[in-house]
C-alpha cells in the first residue's frame, strides 16, 4: 500500500511539472509585433483606404536588465491598401512575422482627408472592433502618417517617448494641449449641443539638432466638431486657453501686455468657470461667465502697484476669453461649452431650436459678461505689498 501511494505521489509531481512548463499556445514577449499606433488615410479618387501600423518588438528589452541599450531601437512602420479598413489591415497580416498583436494599441491617427470623406464610417468600424480599446488616444494630421510614425523621441529614444504615446494627465499639463481618448470624444461628439475636440499632430524639424535636424512631434491646435460636423481648426494658443478653462490640472504661462510691451509674466491655474444663464424667455442661451484664477508672478518687467497689476491682469484675461469665444462663433463653435448645460435645463426650448433651420445657438450678444477674479499668491523673489483694503 505504501509503495502504491509513493507511485501515485511521484506521478502527480511529474504531471504538475509538465503543466507548469507553460500555457498552451502562449508566446514569449519577444515573439510578437506589438502594434502601438494605427494610422488611417483615404483616397477619394480610388475609393481606397490606407492603413499604417507602428510596431514595436521587445526582443532587445528582454535581453537587458536595468539599463537602456546603447544600440538604436528601430521603428517599424507597415502600410497596406484596401477597399475597406479590415481588408487594408488584413493585407499586413500575411507579411508580418512575428505576428501582429493589437492588445496594447494606444493611439489612432486619422488624416484630414479621411475626416472629410469617411469619418463617421471609421468611427463605427473602430467602435465595433473588439481588439481596440475605447481608451485609444485620437489625433488628426495633415502630415504624412508614415513620417509621424517614424519620428522618435530625443536622444534616439523610441516612439513611446513622443507625444504620440505618452500620457501626462496624471501630472497636469503646462503650456500644452490635452490629448483626447476615443471614449471621451464620442461622448461629446454625440451630445446634441456638445463641442468635441481632437488635437492636431505635426512635426517640428527646426527646434532640435544633433549635428543635423531632429524631427520632433508636437500638438498644434484642435480640430473642432459641433453637432456631429467638423467646423474647422483653432490655433494652439486658443486651444490652450480652452483647455485651461475646462481642466483644473492645466496651467498656463501668460504674458501681460500693454501697448505691445510686456509688463509681467505669470503662471495661471483656474477653477472651472461658473456659467450663469439669464432667466428670460429667449430661445437661445444668454449667459455670463465667472472665472477664479490663481496666479504666480514669474517675471516683473515694469514696476507698478499691486492693485494696478492685478486689475490689468484681470482685464487682459477677460479680453482673452471673450476673443476666444468670438472666434468660435464665427465658425459656429461653442468653445466655452455652454450649450450642453443649457439644453438639459431647457428641454422645450431645445426642441424648438433643434427643429429650426439654423441650429447654432450662439451669437455675440449671447455672452453678456466675462468676470475674472485674480488672486496673485506667489511673487517669487519680487517684492509686493498686497493691499487688503
Amino acid at each position: 500500500m505504501i509503495q502504491m501511494n509513493n507511485k501515485i505521489t511521484k506521478f502527480m509531481i511529474i504531471l504538475s511539472m509538465l503543466l507548469l512548463t507553460g500555457c498552451t499556445g502562449s508566446k514569449n514577449i519577444q515573439d510578437l509585433t506589438y502594434i502601438v499606433s494605427i494610422g488611417l488615410d483615404y483616397d477619394e479618387t480610388k475609393d481606397e483606404y490606407t492603413a499604417f501600423l507602428q510596431g514595436l518588438n521587445f526582443a532587445n528589452v528582454a535581453k537587458q536588465e536595468g539599463s537602456r541599450s546603447t544600440d538604436p531601437i528601430p521603428t517599424f512602420v507597415g502600410s497596406a491598401k484596401g477597399k475597406t479598413l479590415n481588408m487594408a489591415v488584413s493585407n499586413l497580416y500575411k507579411v508580418s512575422r512575428p505576428p501582429l498583436f493589437f492588445g496594447h494599441t494606444k493611439t489612432l491617427v486619422l488624416s484630414k482627408n479621411l475626416l472629410k470623406y469617411k469619418f463617421k464610417e471609421v468611427l463605427e468600424d473602430v467602435g465595433r472592433n473588439r481588439s481596440l480599446r475605447p481608451s485609444l488616444e485620437l489625433f488628426i494630421t495633415e502630415t504624412d502618417i508614415e513620417d509621424i510614425f517614424s519620428a522618435k523621441g530625443l536622444f534616439d529614444y523610441p516612439p513611446v517617448y513622443t507625444v504620440l504615446l505618452t500620457e501626462e494627465k496624471s501630472e497636469g499639463i503646462q503650456n500644452d494641449i490635452d490629448s483626447t481618448s476615443l471614449m471621451h470624444f464620442l461622448r461629446e461628439y454625440y451630445e446634441p449641443m456638445g463641442t468635441a475636440l481632437i488635437p492636431n499632430i505635426k512635426i517640428d524639424s527646426d527646434s532640435w539638432r544633433a549635428g543635423e535636424k531632429v524631427p520632433s512631434l508636437y500638438l498644434d491646435g484642435y480640430s473642432v466638431f459641433q453637432d456631429g460636423t467638423l467646423k474647422g481648426d483653432i490655433s494652439a494658443n486658443d486651444s490652450m486657453t480652452v483647455d485651461w478653462l475646462q481642466n483644473k490640472k492645466n496651467s498656463l504661462d501668460y504674458a501681460l501686455y500693454e501697448e505691445g510691451e510686456v509688463l509681467s509674466t505669470f503662471k495661471l491655474t483656474a477653477d472651472e468657470p461658473k456659467v450663469k444663464y439669464n432667466k428670460d424667455h429667449a430661445n437661445f442661451p444668454k449667459f455670463s461667465l465667472e472665472v477664479s484664477v490663481e496666479a504666480e508672478l514669474l517675471e516683473k518687467i515694469e514696476d507698478m502697484p499691486f492693485k494696478e497689476l492685478q486689475a490689468k491682469l484681470q482685464k487682459s484675461l477677460e479680453k482673452k476669453i471673450t476673443n476666444v469665444y468670438e472666434k468660435g462663433i464665427e465658425k459656429k463653435m461653442d468653445l466655452l461649452d455652454v450649450g450642453e448645460r443649457w439644453y438639459r435645463t431647457h428641454p422645450g426650448k431645445f426642441n424648438e431650436l433643434d427643429n429650426s433651420a439654423d441650429r447654432f445657438y450662439l451669437t455675440e450678444e449671447s455672452l453678456k459678461q466675462v468676470k475674472v477674479k485674480v488672486d496673485i499668491k506667489h511673487f517669487n523673489a519680487y517684492r509686493y505689498i498686497k493691499e487688503t483694503r
